[in-house]
């Protein structure tokens, strides 16, 4: 995905308004541009996770909203991402800043209309900006189709061992933009053949959704997409399998890791929950790997030493925290020479007793 977007034009995506022509998002994006899907309804957001913004197309082909999120770092009208209340003021005073909403306290929404027919609208949480959208409440969208699902293929789980690693990296390749499930809703609507409304429907797992999910096929060249993972009960997939899941019990746990090395391209790992215990061997097969988050357990620390990518280690680990602070240790000459390597590092205890003790880093 990072290749995809190296020449996407941030400033030129800055400057894109309401009623311009579809070809000035296109523009923009360079090389990360694809034609709307018909599916999408004149939503464009592939660079929705990347770079923070998605643009709607209307019927006439130009642009109707856009929607810049706290990813997009560089200033809108003057307006940036992070700014407090006061200077966002000061970049505009004729924005108008209301009062907090009546049913989100310290959220604030800041408007201004213009003479070219659309409005702008700031979002403040905690008078903080986080959000700025353009809209033009004129504007029209095309209806959208149902999304054109691949048949579900092969073994469950294929080609990983473990079916729930394999919603994992869905939930990955969804992020990316790489596959399109459409909405939960759509989905659900789809593997069942009939109208769903999740709303209602959603409080209990979709057996038929989770198999099309685990079955789903996956080539070579989407695996070879998959650049980030993450293990943390909020990740994208599981809405499709069961819409107001919880996080709270195990059904998508992970116990096996097998063939998460054919993500030969893989980057960035992170597991914040869903698998007990992390063998750091996993990872010698990925050449590219440059970020690993762990707040689990872990074993054969000794093979962080082995990957030649890497820039930072973030661990969560009581165990690991006393070994890395006492002097002397393996483990602590272990992140003594990946510190000396120039990697960023840092150990924190999960549970300690008063006084609190500081990361290792």
């Amino acid at each position: 995905m990072a290749a995809l977007n190296d020449n996407v034009d941030v400033a030129a995506l800055a400057a894109l308004r309401p009623g311009m022509p579809m070809t000035k998002v296109e523009a923009a994006m360079g090389s990360a541009w694809k034609s709307p899907a018909p599916h999408k309804g004149g939503k464009i957001d592939l660079l929705e996770n990347s770079h923070g913004v998605v643009a709607w197309i209307d019927r006439d082909g130009l642009i109707g909203m856009l929607n810049y999120n706290h990813r997009f770092l560089h200033p809108v009208s003057g307006i940036a991402m992070e700014m407090k209340i006061e200077q966002v003021r000061a970049a505009m005073p004729s924005l108008e800043i209301g009062d907090d909403l009546p049913m989100m306290r310290g959220v604030r929404i800041g408007v201004r209309r213009f003479p070219e027919g659309y409005t702008l609208r700031v979002r403040l949480t905690l008078e903080t900006v986080n959000e700025i959208v353009f809209s033009n409440p004129e504007a029209e969208y095309p209806e959208p189709t149902e999304p054109p699902y691949p048949a579900a293929a092969g073994i469950t789980g294929a080609p990983f061992a473990d079916a729930n690693l394999k919603l994992v990296v869905l939930s990955s390749l969804l992020d990316a933009k790489q596959i399109d499930l459409g909405s939960p809703e759509q989905l659900a609507t789809h593997v069942l053949g009939r109208a769903v409304n999740l709303e209602d429907e959603g409080y209990e797992i979709i057996p038929e959704a989770r198999d099309y999910l685990e079955r789903y096929p996956l080539t070579d060249e989407r695996l070879a997409a998959v650049e980030e993972i993450e293990f943390d009960g909020g990740g994208t997939v599981y809405e499709y399998a069961w819409y107001f899941w919880d996080g709270e019990d195990d059904v998508f746990d992970v116990k096996d890791l097998s063939g998460i090395e054919l993500c030969r391209n893989l980057k960035s790992f992170s597991a914040i929950s869903m698998i007990g215990e992390v063998d750091v061997r996993t990872f010698l097969p990925f050449p590219k790997l440059e970020s690993l988050h762990l707040s689990t357990g872990m074993n054969h620390i000794e093979a962080l030493l082995d990957l030649p990518a890497l820039k930072e280690v973030r661990l969560l680990n009581d165990e690991i925290y006393k070994e890395v602070t006492t002097a002397g240790t393996p483990t602590r000459r272990i992140f003594q020479t990946l510190k000396d390597r120039g990697v960023r590092v840092w150990v924190h205890w999960v549970s300690a007793t008063e006084p609190t003790p500081h990361a290792f880093e």
